[in-house]
């Protein structure tokens, strides 16, 4: 009984420090920092190497935990942007009344 008390106090004592240290965003944040820098590395680096296995684990908790939003990404990454909307048209009674001094005793 004591084994598995110990056991249970190890695995909450391993989740809050992973929780404060959230070891995988930091991994996250350097993979994504890498290819933004100005100096990006070639496929001869190590880090190159590593960051594409924490791009390729991302990937796997993504599809993993959202498969059909992930796929909807995926397949529309390329789509064009949206078109604009027509322009604004102010009314010409509202247009009248902006010039008209406003405020106490007006």
């Amino acid at each position: 009984m004591t084994a598995f008390v110990f056991a249970v106090a190890a695995a909450l004592a391993v989740g809050y420090t992973a929780g404060r240290i959230k070891p995988c965003t930091r991994a996250s944040h350097w993979a994504h920092w890498l290819f933004v820098g100005t100096t990006r590395p070639s496929r001869r680096d190590p880090r190159w190497w590593l960051a594409q296995a924490v791009f390729l684990g991302e990937i796997a908790v993504l599809l993993g935990t959202r498969p059909r939003q992930t796929l909807h990404a995926w397949k529309h990454r390329n789509d064009p942007p949206p078109g604009r909307g027509p322009a604004l048209k102010i009314a010409p009674e509202w247009a009248a009344e902006a010039d008209r001094p406003r405020g106490v005793g007006a």
